[in-house]
Order: C-alpha cells, then structure tokens, then sequence
C-alpha cells in the first residue's frame, strides 16, 4: 500500500503504528541506535509483521570520502547503517522494500 507522503519519518511511524498488536512492539520492534563510528543503525523485526516475507535484499554503498549505507533485508529482519547523514535515506530504503509490489515477494 504506497503511501502519497515523501517524510519517511512520518511514514515509519504510521508502518508501525499498523504493525502494534499489544504483543509485536513488546518482543519486536524497531531499533534505533547510534554507531561507534559515527552513523546510524536502524533494525527492524519484521516477524508477525505485514513485511515479514519480503525477499531478501540488500544495498551497499562506500566511498573514501566517509559517505556510506548497507541495509539488508533477510531472515524477516531489516538492518540498515549509515554515516551520520543517511538516517532518512535507511528509513527510505525500508519503506521502498516494503511497498514493493506483492509480486517480488515469495
């Protein structure tokens, strides 16, 4: 169901919001985190979640210059990381990934 909205934020938190059933957001959820080496870390459990049979995927990007992103989805879990400027673009990756349409799901 792909939303008209371009805020990713807003978005994450209508997919969770969608996603609470009293029991997914106690033992699942989703993380955010700061890393060691400056960045981001977002993971998601997407078990019990209308997500949880995405494909699996995964985007990796490098440069000298410190600029970076990996996110990967497998096993029924989102990991994206990122220097400290891609915390809108990991969330972004996510949402595209989860309105993909039904057919690149297994």
């Amino acid at each position: 169901m792909p939303m008209p909205n371009t805020d990713h934020l807003e978005w994450l938190e209508t997919w969770y919001q969608e996603q609470c059933n009293g029991e997914w957001e106690h033992s699942h959820g989703v993380h955010l985190d700061t890393l060691d080496e400056s960045g981001w870390q977002l993971t998601i459990n997407l078990t019990g979640t209308s997500a949880e049979h995405i494909a699996p995927r995964k985007l990796a990007f490098d440069s000298p210059a410190g600029d970076w992103i990996t996110c990967t989805l497998a096993g029924g879990r989102f990991e994206g990381s990122g220097d400290p400027r891609k915390l809108e673009q990991i969330i972004g990756v996510f949402r595209r990934w989860v309105d993909a349409p039904a057919a690149s799901r297994p």
